[in-house]
């Protein structure tokens, strides 16, 4: 039996109480009557976990819909302004933590060591990671992006124990998402994804070396309610990270079910 497809909403730095509320509701309500079979975890801004985490609680799809935070701090509690500690989103249920996102690393400058120890974070606290890979325009213009995304992939996972890596590999997600195609409405083709997600499978299982199972590969990037069904069915492709189409309940759940 074919393994579910993961569908990530990735809200970002978006919506007022009252508009996630009821964009949560939508969600929810849309989701029970569908009867979605496929896996849904939203990442709602830090300030909405609360809110959503007693949403979803409420909503009692148990595991197809569960929550997760768009960012993570390395480190434990303590003096670290304005960071956010796993152990501070365990009091809203958090099983999900975005890392590496494009956005993360361009705007604020987080480099593959400190992504490294978020990751490092969030396994050995049994949670699970989505770590983000991507190349820009400009590599891939020159053609280096495989080169790229290998980089970034074994820089994002080099302090996982081989402990780790033996037992822990259901709890790592690569989301790849070119860069060029985030929030642009232009998406990477059909045979681009193909291959990327290949190359991406071979530098895991490069990375994880007698382990049966591998992590599960997501596509985003201007992921849609018109072009999802393409994508998914796209073999290697184990769902995807969604932005801008997340905020609209109805084509979001489009998404969920197109496949």
């Amino acid at each position: 039996m074919p393994l579910k497809k993961i569908i990530v909403a990735n809200w970002k730095q978006n919506g007022s109480v009252a508009k996630l509320k009821l964009l949560a509701s939508n969600i929810i309500t849309l989701a029970k009557k569908r009867k979605i079979k496929n896996d849904i975890v939203i990442l709602p801004p830090f300030v909405h976990l609360d809110m959503l985490s007693k949403h979803i609680k409420r909503s009692k799809l148990g595991k197809k819909l569960t929550i997760g935070a768009q960012n993570i701090s390395p480190f434990d509690d303590g003096a670290y302004t304005g960071e956010i500690s796993l152990k501070m989103c365990n009091d809203f249920n958090c099983r999900y933590f975005l890392v590496g996102h494009s956005e993360r690393r361009n705007i604020f400058f987080e480099q593959d060591g400190l992504i490294s120890l978020k990751v490092q974070k969030v396994i050995e606290n049994n949670k699970k990671v989505i770590l983000c890979v991507g190349e820009s325009l400009p590599q891939r213009r020159k053609n280096i992006e495989k080169r790229v995304l290998s980089q970034q992939l074994k820089s994002g996972l080099q302090k996982l124990t081989p402990l780790m890596k033996r037992d822990k590999v259901d709890n790592i997600v690569i989301a790849y998402e070119p860069i060029w195609a985030i929030g642009t409405g232009k998406s990477a083709s059909m045979k681009d994804i193909y291959n990327i997600h290949t190359h991406i499978l071979k530098v895991l299982e490069s990375i994880f070396p007698n382990v049966k199972n591998k992590p599960r590969i997501l596509y985003g990037g201007s992921v849609n309610d018109k072009n999802s069904r393409e994508i998914l069915s796209i073999n290697g492709v184990d769902g995807a990270l969604v932005g801008g189409a997340s905020l609209n309940a109805k084509k979001f759940i489009d998404i969920c079910s197109s496949i």
